[in-house]
């Protein structure tokens, strides 16, 4: 007998296994457009934003147009062009053109052209990048291990005979004291205790996130199509160290400013986790300058509470920033809350507290900024809740005041009220649901300083589209817009006008039938059109989605291979799903022995089961009639009374078949 540790052996469950590979999208394009007028005080402005796309497999390229028409200007402006290849299996990202540097503490976002290079694992829902810890133990028979958190049942797993490691779901983001209880199905229990720090500010222990961006910074973005200026490159790194300990840097270069940072992420047992961020900047005016951050988090059971801090220098530059420019960065910001859930009577409390104190500037003036708030909401049941706010600023601008709110909810509209201490009074009706089709609005009424305002917003969603419109009318002003969304696609040789492109999207095929239901993880979105397709939009990128069609639907002598298909996808591509439905056949055939004789009566047939299941019984007249054949290729045996067999193929073709056709002959070796 060898035994061996568990610890010996690797986890069937791994960080970077945990990673679902989206499919390959099918080569298509769209074009996403976006039009709006509107109209305040009858001035007139008119605008439309053009996107098109191409892509296919893991790669898409991209361009997208801005024209704007107002009383004052009208322009036409390249937003941006770019392709992006995907890496799946290595969860990256490579993006040549109009970009965006990828966020992160250390630095603020850019706009730029060249090339960005990187991790992008944050993005996908279903791939748990933080500090998930495992379950390790033995059990001598098979029994049941549950984790409690602060008291509370969050995790149970039956497990078999030997040694375990469990590898817990994302669903845990708690802090506290924790147990773990193993209990045999004897009865016998044991419990063991210990302190807990679940977070995804944390990195798994090994586990990198890195990027790197190389070009020249963009400027304008919305008015110069061409306004690429600095050189510079960014890089930026962070890795887990343990499970509660994560570092990172990000490095930036330009000619006329130069950053660097470091960030420090600790878990400080179950009791909270710090965030320590130093920047420095460099520029030839203002040589070095410094910013340092501070601040630490709890979340445990019914609470949460933090704090930060963060200092900056005057004249503190960030890459991008114009020098000779005030950067009007605050001196000071200080913040703290405080959040308590379930408590009696009042339900859900928070409290915070917000400051920032600027330096003195007479050409860029900033008041000094110091706000409490203080609210709670609760639930009355599943239709009613109730709200009550009030908040005190106390810098330079002084100013109090509470809100109180009101909601109640019908099947599918809800009416929403609030009163603030200043007058404001503000009633809303609103009706919205999921669906691809349909109408959804809001009405209401707001009264301030004496003044009442209508707003009626509305939109219409069909197939091809969407129309958004609203109205606001006072005293003295009004204003109306009017804005429609939609996209041109093409996918599988199909041209179609749709919805705008967001996420990615299905062409759906369910033979040549329409109006059949197609269902998005069991929830109705479409039926198909005449022709027997359907575009299904938002598949959100990474998730993985069921896609289906209801079968009942088509007539009962037709037949498929599947009703459902998983899908998991990438932003803005396009997948075609097909369902095959065959219409089902009835074929009369005479099989013929080596010596071209028929078979004996009452001899049996069997199709594609080696002389097994369901059983065609010759007839006097040597012919059998087959039934619910689709087109294929079928293997034949046949069985005589005397225990002999032969075998033939029999190929059953799209062609219709002729009413009272003569049986087909039929040889069999």
């Amino acid at each position: 007998k060898l035994t061996i540790p568990t610890e010996l052996f690797e986890t069937d469950f791994n960080a970077l296994n945990n990673n679902i590979i989206p499919e390959k999208a099918s080569f298509g394009g769209f074009i996403n457009y976006d039009f709006v007028y509107a109209n305040s005080n009858n001035n007139d402005s008119y605008s439309g934003l053009m996107e098109l796309g191409v892509f296919k497999d893991y790669w898409i390229m991209k361009n997208s147009m801005l024209y704007q028409n107002t009383p004052t200007d009208e322009r036409v402006v390249r937003l941006s062009s770019s392709v992006d290849f995907e890496f799946p299996k290595n969860m990256t990202r490579l993006t040549i053109g109009d970009t965006t540097t990828t966020y992160n503490p250390l630095i603020n976002s850019l706009r730029f052209a060249g090339l960005n290079w990187g991790t992008n694992y944050t993005e996908r829902p279903n791939f748990i990048y933080w500090n998930m810890p495992s379950l390790q133990g033995s059990a001598r028979v098979p029994s049941t291990v549950d984790l409690y958190i602060n008291g509370v049942n969050i995790y149970s797993q039956k497990v078999s005979p030997g040694d375990y490691n469990l590898l817990m779901g994302a669903q845990i983001q708690q802090a506290g004291n924790a147990q773990i209880v193993v209990e045999d199905v004897l009865g016998n229990r044991s419990v063991q205790s210990f302190p807990i720090m679940v977070t995804n500010r944390l990195l798994r222990s090994g586990l990198n996130e890195y990027s790197i961006a190389v070009g020249k910074l963009r400027y304008n973005y919305n008015m110069d199509s061409s306004d690429y200026r600095d050189f510079f490159v960014n890089t930026y790194y962070r890795k887990g160290l343990t499970n509660s300990t994560t570092l990172g840097t990000n490095l930036s270069y330009s000619k006329d400013i130069q950053n660097v940072g470091f960030m420090w992420t600790q878990a400080v047992s179950n009791i909270f986790v710090l965030d320590s961020v130093v920047l420095a900047s460099h520029d030839d005016d203002n040589q070095f300058n410094y910013s340092y951050g501070l601040s630490a988090s709890k979340d445990f059971g019914r609470f949460s509470m933090g704090a930060s801090s963060k200092y900056t220098e005057r004249n503190f530059k960030f890459l991008g920033d114009e020098l000779g420019v005030s950067s009007n960065y605050p001196k000071f910001e200080n913040l703290a809350y405080f959040g308590m859930s379930n408590v009696p009577y009042l339900q859900n409390v928070n409290i915070n507290y917000a400051e920032q104190k600027y330096y003195d500037d007479p050409d860029f003036p900033n008041s000094d900024q110091k706000v409490i708030n203080i609210g709670f909401n609760r639930n009355f049941g599943r239709r009613v809740s109730f709200g009550l706010s009030y908040f005190n600023a106390f810098g330079d601008r002084k100013d109090s005041g509470g809100i109180l709110s009101l909601s109640y909810s019908f099947d599918d509209k809800s009416v929403y009220f609030s009163q603030s201490a200043d007058q404001n009074t503000n009633l809303q009706l609103v009706k919205y649901d999921s669906n691809q089709v349909g109408f959804d609005y809001s009405v209401g009424v707001n009264r301030r300083n004496d003044e009442t305002m209508f707003n009626a917003n509305g939109v219409v969603k069909t197939d091809v589209g969407d129309l958004d419109f609203y109205h606001i009318q006072g005293r003295d002003d009004r204003e109306t817009q009017l804005n429609y969304r939609g996209a041109v696609v093409w996918l599988g040789n199909k041209l179609s006008f749709t919805k705008m492109v967001d996420n990615a999207f299905t062409l759906v095929k369910v033979g040549d039938y329409q109006d059949i239901d197609i269902l998005r993880s069991l929830t109705y979105v479409d039926k198909t059109n005449k022709k027997g397709y359907a575009f299904i939009h938002d598949i959100i990128p990474y998730v993985k989605y069921d896609i289906a069609f209801d079968q009942n639907q088509l007539p009962v002598e037709d037949k498929i291979q599947y009703s459902n298909k998983q899908l998991t996808a990438l932003n803005q591509r396009g997948y075609i799903i097909d369902f095959p439905v065959f219409h089902a056949k009835q074929v009369n055939i005479r099989p013929l022995d080596s010596n071209n004789n028929t078979f004996a009566p009452g001899s049996e047939l069997y199709i594609n089961n080696n002389g097994e299941g369901e059983v065609y019984p010759i007839s006097t007249d040597g012919s059998v009639m087959l039934y619910g054949l689709i087109p294929g290729t079928y293997n034949i045996q046949i069985k005589t009374k005397d225990a002999r067999s032969c075998s033939a193929e029999l190929n059953i073709t799209d062609t219709v078949n002729e009413e009272n056709q003569p049986a087909m002959d039929l040889h069999c070796k």
